[in-house]
């Protein structure tokens, strides 16, 4: 399954590539690793290791046995593309999305926050998956995706309390992204939309949220 996680991630990161104006300075699958099997039970399971040696940056990505077994009718033509697939797929956006954030702030050599990099990856589910899904011949509304992300949310069980208030923190900044962008009326798509979100992708995290705010 490896071998078809990897060209899913690549495509993941030419959509953020484009939609950013990215250079992809490194690629998150030529740093897959191994699908680990699943052990607890959780699904959709994804994460990004990071690992440091003085002042050298080095990161790995890796999905559970549990994600690569929902992708299974994504890869599968004709298909039809089901709840736990989609899942699975929203949760390799999510990782490649802090992935690609951690390798572009570490590159300039900035900081990033856990919570900015949870946001992101919210938004980031927006740009990417409407395209994927379009790949396949379907189509997924900004709004109903909008809707989708912030009405799905839940804490998933054994996660700590720092996590917890975290990922509901992300959710609330999350929201007002949508409200402040009127993204209940506007595609990520829109000319003025892309440019305000690469313009917030740049932006450290504290810009960020003052400009979300306002």
């Amino acid at each position: 399954m490896d071998h078809k996680i990897s060209p899913l991630i690549c495509r993941i990161e030419s959509i953020l590539a484009s939609y950013y104006g990215l250079d992809v300075i490194l690629k998150a699958s030529d740093c897959l690793l191994p699908v680990v099997q699943d052990t607890t039970g959780e699904p959709h399971q994804g994460r990004v290791l990071v690992l440091t040696e003085g002042e050298e940056l080095m990161l790995g990505i890796e999905f559970s046995s549990s994600v690569a077994d929902s992708l299974q009718r994504w890869f599968t033509p004709g298909q039809v593309i089901g709840g736990n697939a989609i899942a699975a797929l929203l949760v390799v956006i999510e990782e490649v999305s802090h992935f690609q954030l951690l390798a572009q702030r570490a590159s300039r050599d900035l900081p990033v926050t856990q919570l900015e990099l949870e946001w992101q990856a919210e938004v980031d589910k927006l740009v990417v998956l409407p395209e994927l899904v379009e790949e396949r011949g379907a189509r997924i509304t900004t709004m109903g995706l909008c809707h989708a992300l912030s009405s799905s949310f839940t804490l998933r069980e054994g996660m700590s309390a720092e996590d917890s208030l975290r990922y509901l923190e992300a959710t609330r900044y999350f929201t007002r992204l949508v409200s402040s962008a009127n993204l209940s009326s506007h595609d990520v798509r829109d000319p003025q939309v892309r440019t305000w979100l690469r313009r917030l992708y740049r932006m450290s995290w504290n810009n960020k949220t003052t400009a979300i705010a306002a």
